[in-house]
């Protein structure tokens, strides 16, 4: 659909005032009655094998036995079905997942669309008040299976918020009466605005920021089919239930303040994301809880604006709730002024392709690095170290705030770079050192971390990510390189892919795209792209506005004396 068609789609979204009145249960799909006996077994079949499949560990195994269990109630098995669940989540009986999609898609009440199963999955999994990490990534894992877009089961997502947030009561027969004769008048169009977002990418409720959402997932209930759970959470939800899932506080992480210093933190808090557009296409930050959120961490900053710690991530679309981090600006300002200046020292572009090829070539040693560079070390020496230090106890505190769940019990994601991923670094390693760490992160990216690329630490945090953990890396990147100057590179997962015996654990080089650590914020568009994270797509399809990035280093010719890097001795003091 065009961008015209859709401005004159929404231009009549007054056709829709009314239908987020109640949810009408006539109709609503209570797949334990309506499925076979042979449907429904293979339905908690799927999710068994498919929980096989991406939680084949100890530590997750508590949880599979917990929503195997869940889901075998809420269809209503008989018992004896139990064990053999048990037996297929644990490996130990193998059934292959198509069989069980062929039983499914010839079930007549679903009509070869097993989508409606998401919708049920998501509601039994926030039944409790919480939506663990891994559900979500068995239903995300489901979707893909079905074929389903990512959009469509955030959709769903919204209409158990919806459900979740608003004070259902049941209709009455005249409320049930005016619902049926509006569905009649705007039938065709709900039709239309429906397959717009679930088809379209979400355009929809990217456009409005998820304010329409209410009416399109109250018409999702009633035209696709709904799950009996799905209706019972709008008329039964209770205020405890909404505050456990979304935080009590009510007022989410941008809530969220440091009453006293934390060892020698001195800032530490969120803000929302402001998520915008390009051009009259404007996408506002949603205002309504959802049931993911995500977390953007910068590495350094160029002023002490809210601006500087936002711009790099003004594209950033991985969830409809998210959030920065604002900490300890005072040192990262120094540390971007820092930056700044090494890279303004050029002064040839001979130099320039003698540093290039001298790292290219591997020869990382510190005779190897031009004496002119040498001696400005101390310039981004001092700072660095300061900032690597701080970095790390802002990581730990902030796997306190989200252990505490400041921000409900909802999936999160982290994504940062330089110093930003190794804040998530610590927060993961912090994490994974607590109890009751796990389900509580969704993915993880870091971008460029300079810390510890050890395959021993690295298996440890990745137990903490329900999802996917990503290294993101460049192996030109000569600024990380020229800060740890005298350490073995290998100990550095910025600058090469890490071993792990985690399969969720992906190695991502990014050397096609950038050629310096400096160059990060500014095509950070081009990075989330490259990493699978969601974006909006802006008219240019270049780098954010940029400033001079580090890959035009020029270095003098003098040569002071060789001196350690202040962040040697911090890696080597607290990552081993």
């Amino acid at each position: 659909m065009s961008e015209k068609k859709l401005e004159n789609t929404l231009s009549h979204s007054q056709d829709f005032e009314g239908v987020e009145e109640g949810i009408v249960t006539e109709g609503i799909l209570d797949l334990a009655d309506s499925l076979t006996d042979a449907g429904k077994y293979c339905y908690a079949g799927l999710c068994a094998v498919t929980l096989h499949k991406l939680n084949n560990n100890d530590w997750d195994k508590p949880f599979c036995d917990k929503c195997i269990k869940c889901i075998v109630k809420h269809l209503q098995l008989p018992k004896q079905v139990m064990p053999i669940m048990e037996l297929l989540v644990t490996g130990e009986m193998e059934n292959s997942l198509e069989s069980f999609l062929d039983v499914l898609k010839s079930e007549t009440v679903l009509e070869n669309n097993l989508n409606i199963l998401l919708q049920d999955l998501i509601a039994i999994a926030v039944q409790e008040g919480e939506y663990d990490a891994r559900w979500r990534v068995l239903i995300r894992h489901l979707a893909e299976l079905f074929g389903a877009p990512f959009e469509e089961m955030e959709l769903y997502e919204i209409t158990v918020v919806h459900c979740l947030t608003n004070d259902e009561h049941v209709p009455t027969e005249e409320e049930k009466k005016k619902s049926r004769n509006r569905e009649r008048l705007v039938k065709a169009k709900r039709y239309a605005l429906i397959g717009l977002a679930t088809l379209g990418g979400g355009a929809l409720i990217g456009v409005t920021g998820g304010l329409a959402a209410p009416a399109i997932s109250t018409g999702l209930v009633s035209l696709m089919g709904g799950s009996a759970v799905l209706a019972s959470l709008g008329y039964g939800a209770g205020a405890a239930m909404v505050g456990t899932l979304f935080g009590a506080a009510g007022a989410g992480l941008a809530g969220y303040k440091m009453n006293k210093r934390v060892g020698e933190i001195e800032e530490f808090g969120f803000g929302q994301l402001q998520t915008q557009g390009i051009g009259n296409d404007n996408i506002a930050s949603v205002t309504t809880p959802q049931l993911d959120i995500t977390i953007a961490l910068s590495g350094w900053i160029k002023d002490e604006s809210e601006e500087d710690f936002t711009r790099p991530w003004k594209c950033l679309f991985a969830s409809r709730e998210q959030y920065y981090l604002r900490y300890e600006s005072e040192y990262l300002l120094e540390l971007g002024k820092a930056i700044e200046y090494i890279a303004s020292i050029a002064i040839s572009m001979a130099t320039q392709e003698a540093l290039k090829y001298t790292i290219l070539s591997g020869i990382v040693s510190a005779i190897a690095w031009p004496a002119g560079l040498l001696g400005f070390a101390s310039v981004i020496d001092n700072p660095w170290g300061v900032c690597c230090r701080r970095s790390a106890q802002v990581g730990k505190h902030l796997a306190d705030v989200l252990l505490n769940r400041e921000h409900g019990r909802r999936p999160v994601t982290l994504i940062g770079y330089s110093l930003g991923a190794r804040v998530i670094y610590y927060c993961l390693r912090e994490m994974s050192e607590r109890e009751n760490c796990h389900g509580l992160i969704l993915d993880a990216y870091l971008i460029g971390a300079p810390c510890t690329g050890r395959k021993k630490r690295w298996d440890q945090i990745s137990k903490v990510v329900a999802g996917k953990i990503v290294n993101a890396y460049c192996k030109t990147d000569w600024l990380l390189r020229f800060l740890y100057r005298t350490l073995s590179m290998h100990t550095v997962a910025g600058l090469q892919p890490i071993e792990s015996s985690n399969p969720n654990l992906i190695n991502i080089d990014l050397s096609h795209l950038v050629t310096g650590h400096g160059e990060y914020p500014d095509k950070m568009n081009l990075v989330l792209k490259e990493l699978g994270i969601r974006i909006i797509e802006s008219e240019s399809q270049g780098t954010l506005p940029t400033v001079q990035s580090d890959n035009t280093l020029t270095v003098p010719p003098d040569k002071p004396n060789i001196n350690k890097s202040h962040s040697d001795s911090v890696l080597l003091q607290k990552e081993n």
